[in-house]
């Protein structure tokens, strides 16, 4: 190979590797609005597929309820998969299959619960604001709560492998509900929310 094809190679590489770090419209906004969160990396992650649109209103409004659809759609997965996991009988014992059918229900209420929160912020209104984020601050906490309330059933189990993979989608999950409830907080505290 000569330098002239290998310096093309080096140069479109360097091209194709700069283009994929590169940010992208909305994500300065998203960047300084999830600076509020704990988990400002996993908040920025989460909601990068909204940056066009969020850059286009640079709404705090828009923001909070791209992160509860995140949340939503991550919850709505984990019953799912939680679901399909207890049917395998065979791969799980008396406890385990005991544990994983209370945090099916807790990820059933978890869902509903994220589901008010994100009807609610579809309708905000400037004269009952206050009280309308004070129902999302409510029904997100309780969220959180029943995340962290289906990893109870598996304090007591062994670590195994099914032990293992619902902490790991729980703490996931967890972390989406705490940066959505985090940008509402910060939403909240504003006088008008737009």
């Amino acid at each position: 190979m000569d330098h002239s094809t290998l310096f093309f190679l080096l140069t479109v590489t360097a091209i194709l590797a700069s283009g994929a770090t590169a940010m992208r419209p909305g994500d300065d906004f998203i960047e300084s609005s999830c600076k509020v969160t704990r988990y400002p990396d996993l908040c920025v992650a989460s909601l990068r597929s909204y940056a066009a649109s969020l850059q286009e209103k640079q709404s705090q409004k828009e923001l909070v309820k791209a992160a509860v659809k995140v949340s939503l759609q991550n919850s709505r997965n984990m019953t799912i998969w939680a679901v399909k996991l207890s049917r395998r009988a065979a791969d799980l014992n008396k406890r385990e299959r005991g544990a994983l059918k209370d945090c099916v229900e807790n990820f059933g209420d978890t869902s509903e619960q994220i589901r008010e929160s994100l009807a609610e912020l579809k309708h905000l209104r400037p004269d009952t604001f206050k009280f309308q984020m004070s129902n999302v601050q409510t029904w997100m906490s309780a969220a959180l709560t029943n995340e962290d309330s289906c990893l109870d059933g598996f304090q007591e189990l062994r670590k195994g492998r099914v032990k293992v993979l619902v902490n790991g989608r729980v703490q996931k999950a967890c972390k989406l509900i705490s940066n959505a409830l985090a940008l509402a907080n910060n939403l909240a505290a504003t006088t008008t929310g737009y």
